[in-house]
């Protein structure tokens, strides 16, 4: 983070990056912009369209949904622990974005001890400008100050 140590951020969060934004008195600021290791897409050496193998040790077709699965749930876990050492240290935190990621970070930090003292909070919203983003925290942090 900035030199600045605020006590206060948002992170808008998907599976392909987050975004996060610390909270000085009226002075929203992007932190960081974090990437996610998450492939959406991962295809194996002799895989065809339809997610199977040519071949398996028993010579059929193989589905691997749970090798895909475990690797997906490595690479959510591996994302989020990025995650949890950007934000560890704050007062509060607001969370927000589409989809389930943000919830999925949001339960997982709530039952992490390290966070017990963290209030957090969570909030819908589209894909924003940096712009958009800066703004919406200012006026989430200073009608809640």
């Amino acid at each position: 983070m900035e030199t600045l140590m605020p006590h206060k951020a948002c992170m808008w969060l998907d599976q392909s990056h987050a975004i996060l934004i610390g909270y000085l008195p009226d002075h929203p600021f992007v932190v960081e912009e974090i990437e996610s290791p998450i492939e959406n897409q991962v295809r194996f050496e002799g895989e065809t369209s339809d997610k199977t193998r040519f071949m398996n040790s028993q010579g059929g077709p193989s589905n691997n949904e749970n090798k895909k699965n475990n690797q997906e749930r490595d690479q959510l876990n591996k994302y989020f622990k990025e995650l949890e050492g950007k934000v560890l240290g704050l007062e509060e935190l607001l969370l927000i974005g589409p989809g389930i990621t943000k919830a999925q970070f949001f339960k997982q930090i709530r039952d992490n001890k390290k966070f017990i003292e963290m209030k957090i909070l969570m909030k819908d919203a589209d894909k924003m400008t940096y712009n958009q983003l800066l703004e919406m925290v200012k006026g989430h942090f200073a009608i809640n100050n």
